[in-house]
């Protein structure tokens, strides 16, 4: 069973008024609560660790009284520390950064796990949705103090009582116990509304003044996601669909290579695809090998160039090499490793989708932070910035379908005769960003580009870039001499989709 403790500065009536919250919501035969009257006498942490003595259940609940929770949250609470018993302390909001500042939402847009909903007296109900709602817990460094659980029988440390009465009590808890290898998470098995907002005050600062001073030599601690979520993609047959023509341009790196055709075999149905390989200068002993591998296979072809130019090598091999039978391209770098069946994903897409111009996936980085969840194009203090949605968040990003800028072309898949129709990717740029130009291009002739979140790849970007002293000048020139030409061309039709940063 759980036991709750608060402490409380309100009347008799709203506290029973809680308490009769907590029991009938709790979806549980009964649980034990202890209240601590407090009109400032007292710090948390005090009132904490003195219920903690009292308590008669392993598993405690320290929160605000100033909290609502949806139906069952006890019955679920009880499940998750039972499905996840590597979890000693779980919370519904955290953080996986810890910086040395003490300020622990310093990197809070691509750190922070959780949802909170708000709703002070009299206000409009809103989220604070710091993180995807996943069906898992998450690891996290620490939680905040508005609903701390945990199994007091498996924590090594309690309340830190040195710190102010009402600020970083939470963290004075979590962070010796994170030290200790004590593992910590974030649950989004229920809900959870705050009927306040908290804001820092002169305690508060003083309290985290006192607690940078005591884990000075441990801060700053980066908890980088462990895993990465992968939806489980179930496949119904699709009817009246064409294969799809898997264009690989590459160079060297024959591991990476190797990795990405195994896992497109591994995780996708081969029926569907065929593989083509745009070897563009690789050392004679690396193209031995890479002939050797081909030969394992009945649907890869390789073509071979002496040149390098991402554009042009696409184009050549769509439009010479690839055959009527293709009813879509998928383009993909040589350091991609798919990690769910996004062919058949992509496919789906289409099918339902009339539409659709680029269908592109959530991409990963070796740290499993997020490389791309879509493009967007963002004007600020006017200047026009494509970048990716959800750049290097932890567990902030898209698990369902969503309509993007585009889709980079490290891993996007486009009807043939569409690519074809458009003219194919612009050869004129030598670096980058001729996707970028595509994926407008689609949206100009008034196509919808779509992101999927469900399907997942890992991109391996940063092994394959080369040390190139003039790659940041090449950039540059295609992005002030190419690409903003084209979209300054194009700004009318542009327009409704630039996201504005003020």
């Amino acid at each position: 069973m759980i036991t709750v403790i608060y402490s409380t500065h309100k009347d008799k009536e709203y506290n029973e008024g809680f308490k009769k919250h907590l029991k009938s919501t709790s979806g549980l035969r009964d649980i034990e609560i202890i209240e601590f009257e407090n009109f400032g006498q007292y710090s948390l942490s005090n009132r904490y660790n003195k219920g903690i003595e009292m308590s008669n259940n392993d598993i405690v609940v320290c929160c605000h009284n100033d909290i609502k929770l949806s139906k069952n949250w006890g019955k679920k609470l009880l499940k998750d520390f039972n499905d996840n018993p590597e979890f000693s302390i779980i919370g519904k909001a955290g953080t996986s950064y810890f910086s040395e500042s003490g300020i622990y939402w310093e990197k809070m847009s691509s750190t922070m796990v959780g949802r909170v909903s708000h709703q002070p007296p009299g206000q409009k109900k809103w989220s604070s949705k710091y993180s995807t709602k996943i069906n898992e817990i998450v690891p996290v460094i620490s939680i905040d103090g508005l609903f701390i659980s945990f199994n007091k029988t498996k924590v090594n440390h309690f309340f830190d009582e040195s710190y102010g009465k009402f600020h970083f009590y939470d963290h004075g808890f979590c962070l010796p116990n994170y030290l200790d290898g004590i593992k910590i998470g974030v649950t989004f098995s229920f809900e959870i509304t705050h009927e306040s907002v908290g804001r820092p005050n002169e305690e508060f600062f003083k309290s985290k003044d006192e607690f940078v001073k005591k884990y000075s030599e441990n801060l700053p601690i980066d908890l980088k996601p462990e895993k990465i979520y992968v939806p489980i993609i179930k496949r119904k047959p699709i009817k009246n669909i064409g294969k799809v023509a898997v264009v690989i341009p590459t160079k060297g790196n024959i591991e990476l290579l190797f990795q990405t055709i195994e896992s497109f075999f591994d995780k996708c149905d081969s029926n569907y695809f065929d593989i083509f390989i745009a070897d563009t200068g690789s050392e004679e002993e690396d193209l031995t090998l890479i002939k050797e591998f081909v030969g394992k296979y009945n649907n890869i072809i390789l073509i071979e160039y002496n040149y390098y130019n991402f554009g042009k090598i696409n184009n050549d091999v769509v439009n010479n090499y690839v055959g009527g039978e293709y009813e879509f391209i998928l383009f993909s770098n040589n350091d991609i490793k798919v990690l769910n069946d996004v062919i058949y994903g992509m496919l789906k897409v289409f099918k339902e989708n009339k539409r659709a111009g680029t269908v592109g996936c959530r991409l990963h980085f070796e740290d499993n932070t997020v490389q791309h969840d879509g493009i967007l194009l963002c004007l600020q203090d006017g200047m026009i910035i494509p970048t990716h949605k959800n750049f290097k968040n932890y567990y902030k990003y898209s698990i369902s379908e969503n309509e993007s800028i585009g889709n980079t072309g490290g891993l996007m898949m486009i009807r043939t005769n569409l690519f074809k129709s458009t003219g194919g990717f612009n050869e004129g740029y030598i670096s980058c960003f001729e996707d970028v130009e595509l994926n407008l291009t689609l949206l100009i002739k008034g196509f919808k580009n779509i992101t999927c979140g469900s399907l997942v790849a890992y991109h391996y970007e940063s092994q394959t870039r080369k040390n190139d002293s003039d790659d940041l000048k090449k950039s540059s020139v295609d992005y002030n001499e190419r690409l903003i030409k084209f979209i300054s061309e194009n700004l009318n039709k542009l327009k409704p989709h630039l996201t504005i940063i003020q």
